[in-house]
């Protein structure tokens, strides 16, 4: 698995069926809206996993201020799940960005994989109606 930079590749069908795994209910609409907006925010970076022209897994980050950083979307495909995938782009992304803080809302269902990546997990609440938030956050020494 190589990692490679998809930023103004994020159209790819390949590249919008493993963002579609980080959102709520998407569409055909939702899943075009939000590539637009990623590839039109100079701050965003985005990175895939690549296996063999297949792409397996996929991280999309929002520069805050100076190396703080937010993950927009972080998604690994079903058949390539703990392989490490998620966690390779992570530390890619923090090599190559020169992340110093990162931060992360979530729910119920990665809650855990931030969790065991070392990430402070803060509750937010019942965000939305049965719908528990969480704000995780890394501080890279």
């Amino acid at each position: 698995m190589n990692i490679i930079d998809i930023k103004g590749k994020l159209h790819d069908e390949r590249v919008l069926a493993v963002i579609a795994l980080s959102m709520y209910m998407p569409t055909k609409e939702k899943l075009n809206s939000r590539a637009d907006k990623y590839e039109s925010d100079a701050g965003v970076s985005a990175f895939a996993c690549d296996d063999n022209g297949s792409v397996c897994g996929i991280i999309i980050l929002r520069h805050i201020v100076n190396d703080e950083f937010e993950i927009m979307a972080i998604a690994t495909d079903s058949a390539h799940r703990n392989q490490g995938a998620a966690s390779r782009l992570l530390a890619f992304a923090v090599d190559t960005l020169k992340c110093g803080i990162i931060r992360a809302e979530t729910d119920d269902d990665a809650v855990g994989f931030y969790r065991s990546y070392g990430f402070q997990v803060d509750s937010l609440g019942e965000k939305y109606p049965g719908c528990v938030r969480y704000l995780c956050t890394w501080k890279i020494l």
